[in-house]
């Protein structure tokens, strides 16, 4: 009787460990970083977009990578770009405080949105870092500077080679 009760307490132990383990890992993983724009606790999908419980927003006049998209660093070894692409726009979120203006809807019912802080402007910041492409879906201008002076520096997508977010959406439906 006593060693079938201690069988019995070792498998509720290994089950508590096992369940404590994987809260802490999705804990760590996901984070506890609270992300707020306007006021609202968001959350970022990619490179280019992030929602609250209502809105999906979209960032004018910049394409980023798409979440599960690679691209080439210059060695021609696959990087996850379109993973880093939304980490970058997770942490710059994080460290200021956003206010959007809205442009319009888009088709998918997105709202389109220019966000920044004080002189910082998000989609300049991700287009000169290399984390995205001014978009050839709004006015090419925009951010026409910022991209060439990433491409220039060769930072982020521009270390390397890769496909158009557009073109990858393209050839990768869901």
């Amino acid at each position: 009787m006593t060693r079938k009760l201690f069988q019995n307490m070792k498998a509720l132990l290994v089950f508590l460990l096992i369940i404590g383990g994987s809260w802490v890992l999705t804990t760590w993983v996901s984070g506890n970083e609270t992300i707020v724009v306007d006021g609202r606790q968001v959350r970022v999908i990619d490179g280019d977009s992030f929602r609250d419980d209502a809105t999906e927003f979209r960032i004018y006049g910049i394409d980023a990578p798409e979440y599960r998209q690679t691209c080439k660093d210059v060695a021609g070894r696959d990087w996850p770009c379109g993973k880093t692409a939304r980490g970058a726009l997770e942490n710059i979120l994080q460290k200021g405080q956003f206010s959007c203006d809205v442009h319009a809807r888009d088709q998918y019912g997105r709202t389109i949105v220019t966000c920044g802080s004080g002189d910082k402007d998000l989609g300049a910041h991700m287009v000169e870092y290399g984390h995205a492409v001014s978009s050839d879906n709004f006015d090419q201008v925009i951010y026409g500077a910022e991209e060439a002076r990433a491409e220039k520096a060769k930072r982020g997508i521009w270390q390397g080679t890769f496909e158009k977010p557009a073109n990858w959406r393209t050839a990768h439906p869901r």
